[in-house]
């Protein structure tokens, strides 16, 4: 239903009392649902597809839609991913193959040769009842969905067919991105769930997913390995170096939130203490609460450990430092959408009672943040080339224009019809800026009408109009790699920055790999630089991939480019937030 983007009204509050009737009906309707209302929002959605509803929402996350589903004429209420993370008893659970499932996510439905059956069998679900898909072993959801059959006429799933599950809404698609965009966390499975577990991994022979979805690609299970071996060898070739490397982060790796929560504030004080000081701040403030993250806080983190807001309590930057706020510790201010800290109270009693520890690189508050610029050897390099018209070829070959490798720059181009001239003794003897024209110039360069009446033309039109008449190329050299040749214009990178859902700003960038960006690496810059969430996703109807970043990045994003090799020239910026640029 969302594996599209939709189309939406805006939201608007829920009241207190169809609050309270939702929460009534949530826990009347689904198994150990316990929440107590909030504060909701509403809005109305259309699909792709024509389907129609309401999509009740947190001030974070979609939690909840209601809907008509598949075989049913009544408005129902359907969990997201969101709501089922907190309450993974909610729903009835079946299990599928982690392969199975990167094609729900694509949008394809749940086959019945899809599902992983422990020896005692499904859960008793009903036709029509809603269902939590999982992946094995796990108890978060990647889909939810409406059962397309009695899970008690199931009896063997190897080369069954049909459809077991139409899936309504998945993790990853376009419902889940106008939330949070959190990751699916690890829920401990009870004793019960542990046991079909272990029930299933034993009674596991191999069995292929061939038919496990509905989709026009079969999945190809043929060159299947054996993860158990692969993990077992791997752990084997392990050296010592890197088995204390590991150990070395280890405690960054498995942090507990309130673990998260202290390093960040510890941060916060060691920046506070050593480098945005009272004696060396300044004229910096205010300071963008990005730029405090990613160029103070990251740099002065303790030894070995490695910040991130998401691991924390607060999820969100902005939530930590609404917090520090409320602590005392500094002062926020919003500039143009943006968060910004407009004060810092160097006389808090935290930081009177805090020892500073030592940091390898301090970068001092009067330094501004310094971009490495790229040398010029390493920068994309462009260069346009002209190529020979068939209709000026035998023109180009009357005086040995046409080069061996068929370019050629404009200023070679000039000096050809200029030797052909000169050749043929072309200049016009009363008046030398006039050309008389021969069949070859006039097969070349001239229109039919302009053969029939002309017998002599400017020159200076004549070069123009060979310039205009030669087929333009562009000669890139992105650095490591051969000079690519390719006709037209050089493609430009589209960054573009637009509203999604609500007030939210994203800012998206597409056409990288034609300049050697790696989108991943991109990504990974971006979200530390912005102290944003990113993502990679593919572009639709597009052999490409496009990086999106939350905010209003468009400033940050381009210097990241830049730093590439990218001109700026190449970058076609769009912005559509109707915000000014950062």
């Amino acid at each position: 239903m969302f594996k599209k983007p939709f189309q939406s009204k805006p939201q608007s509050a829920l009241r207190e009392s169809a609050c309270r009737q939702l929460a009534h009906e949530a826990q009347s309707t689904f198994h150990e649902f316990t929440a107590q209302p909030g504060k909701l929002q509403t809005q109305k959605f259309v699909s792709h597809i024509g389907d129609k509803g309401d999509i009740i929402s947190s001030s974070t996350d979609p939690l909840w839609i209601r809907t008509t589903l598949p075989n049913t004429s009544n408005m129902v209420l359907v969990p997201t991913v969101y709501t089922q993370w907190q309450h993974p008893r909610m729903l009835p659970i079946l299990w599928t193959w982690p392969v199975v499932i990167e094609k729900l996510v694509g949008g394809a439905d749940l086959m019945t040769a899809g599902l992983v059956v422990p020896p005692g069998g499904l859960p008793v679900v009903t036709k029509g009842s809603l269902v939590a898909v999982c992946a094995h072993g796990e108890m978060a959801a990647r889909a939810v969905g409406v059962m397309d059959v009695d899970t008690r006429e199931i009896r063997e799933v190897v080369g069954a067919k049909g459809k077991a599950v139409r899936v309504v809404h998945t993790y990853k698609d376009w419902l889940w991105e106008a939330g949070s965009k959190d990751e699916p966390p690890e829920i401990p499975v009870d004793s019960v769930e542990e046991a079909r577990v272990a029930d299933v991994e034993k009674s596991a022979d191999g069995e292929g997913t061939t038919d496990a979805v509905d989709t026009k690609d079969a999945v190809d299970t043929t060159d299947a390995v054996d993860t158990t071996d692969a993990v077992d060898t791997a752990m084997e070739n392990l050296s010592v170096q890197d088995a204390a490397a590991e150990s070395e982060t280890a405690a960054t790796t498995h942090v507990t939130p309130a673990e998260m929560d202290a390093l960040l504030m510890t941060s916060l004080k060691q920046v506070m203490a050593t480098v945005l000081d009272e004696k060396h701040t300044g004229e910096q403030l205010p300071i963008a609460a990005s730029t405090l993250f990613s160029t103070y806080m990251l740099p002065n983190a303790p030894r070995n450990a490695e910040l991130d807001v998401k691991k924390s309590s607060y999820k969100k930057l902005a939530k930590f430092l609404k917090a520090m706020e409320k602590h005392g510790l500094l002062g926020l201010k919003d500039i143009r959408g943006e968060m910004h800290i407009k004060s810092l109270n160097w006389t808090h009693a935290d930081l009177r009672t805090y020892t500073p520890y030592s940091v390898k690189h301090v970068v001092k508050a009067e330094q501004a943040p310094v971009v490495e610029k790229t040398q010029k050897g390493n920068m994309i390099e462009l260069e346009e080339l002209l190529r020979v018209p068939p209709a000026l070829r035998p023109l180009f070959d009357d005086v040995n224009g046409n080069p061996e490798s068929g370019y050629m720059t404009r200023q070679q181009a000039r000096y050809v019809l200029e030797a052909y001239i000169k050749r043929h003794n072309l200049v016009d003897t009363r008046n030398p800026r006039n050309i008389r024209v021969d069949h070859l110039v006039c097969d070349g360069l001239l229109t039919k009408d302009e053969t029939a009446k002309l017998t002599f033309y400017p020159r200076d039109k004549l070069q123009q109009r060979l310039q205009e008449r030669m087929i333009l190329c562009t000669r890139l050299t992105v650095p490591g790699n051969p000079p690519v040749v390719r006709q037209g214009r050089p493609p430009t990178i589209d960054i573009v920055c637009e509203k999604k859902m609500g007030n939210k700003v994203v800012t998206r960038v597409m056409g990288l790999e034609v300049y050697g960006v790696d989108p991943a690496s991109l990504a990974k810059e971006l979200r530390v630089a912005c102290a944003s969430s990113t993502s990679v996703d593919p572009v639709p109807g597009k052999k490409t991939v496009s990086v999106l970043v939350q905010g209003h990045q468009v400033k940050i994003m381009t210097r990241l480019l830049n730093d590439r090799g990218v001109p700026t020239d190449l970058l076609k910026v769009t912005d559509k937030s109707g915000k000014a640029k950062k």
